[in-house]
């Protein structure tokens, strides 16, 4: 059992009913569990995080770098994240009455609520210490990512020690991914395990990570691959798994963001005609 399994069954034992209407979760609020528990989640030294502001319906991806202050006041701790994506969240973060920051480990969702305090430099925010943290075992939902061609990112899949072929990523999630394989390929089978290797220069990504195989299928005459990723203990594989996804997908939100404030820019010139 890891701390965060001791952290949940001893609150659980606890809190038999859950909390706030969800039976899977519970409420953390001594001051000292919460001080370990980010010394645990933060001890390969950052942990991919999403935030909300306020009502915003929309997530910015950051990382947890670190929990720091000593003692056991709340005023001597605070955590420090990275500047969000998409940077426009950097300016809302400042006036926002309320931020949530959610992450994931392999069995729980850790949610906490946190105030802006300052921002360091360019890209280091300084956000007050939780009062409290909500873990629960509810499985999150898995977004899938599509891939886009140009951003260069690249899969190679080895099976065994000897057969290894290059695929493409046809979209990704935090639980797995879908590839196209070329028509000449190593046979696959559903329950196979392999290694993906993944690289993507743009964010300086390089990992390995065992996967196997759950589905296989054709689609337009090409052999297509379901994965999902095997792995026993949360660990820095998934991180960077974790920061692909959440990166793929500020890209998309950012391509969103770009295209609507071009159609409101081409409305306006239309209307002040």
């Amino acid at each position: 059992m890891d701390f965060l399994d001791f952290v949940y069954q001893g609150a659980k034992a606890q809190q038999p009913a859950g909390h706030a209407k969800s039976p899977d979760a519970v409420r953390i609020h001594d001051t000292m569990m919460l001080q370990q528990l980010m010394v645990i989640l933060t001890m390969d030294g950052e942990m991919p995080i999403l935030l909300q502001i306020g009502h915003q319906i929309f997530d910015y991806h950051s990382h947890l770098k670190m929990a720091t202050g000593k003692g056991e006041s709340e005023k001597s701790m605070y955590l420090l994240i990275d500047a969000l994506t998409p940077s426009i969240g950097n300016m809302r973060i400042r006036h926002a009455d309320m931020i949530t920051i959610s992450l994931n480990t392999k069995a729980y969702n850790v949610v906490m609520s946190v105030n802006f305090i300052e921002q360091i430099d360019s890209d280091v925010l300084k956000v007050t210490f939780p009062k409290e943290v909500f873990i629960r075992t509810e499985k999150r939902k898995s977004v899938r990512v599509n891939m886009d061609s140009t951003w260069d990112v690249v899969l190679d899949v080895a099976i065994g020690r000897k057969e290894t072929f290059k695929p493409t990523l046809e979209n990704v999630s935090f639980g797995g991914f879908y590839f196209k394989a070329p028509k000449q390929h190593p046979r696959l089978l559903p329950g196979q395990e392999c290694t993906a290797h993944v690289t993507w220069s743009a964010i300086k990504l390089d990992t390995k990570i065992a996967i196997k195989i759950i589905e296989a299928c054709k689609a337009r005459g090409a052999p297509f691959f379901r994965a999902h990723y095997a792995f026993e203990i949360y660990d820095r594989s998934m991180q960077k798994m974790e920061s692909l996804v959440a990166h793929a997908q500020s890209l998309h939100l950012q391509r969103r963001n770009d295209f609507g404030q071009q159609w409101e820019l081409r409305l306006n010139k239309k209307l002040h005609r």
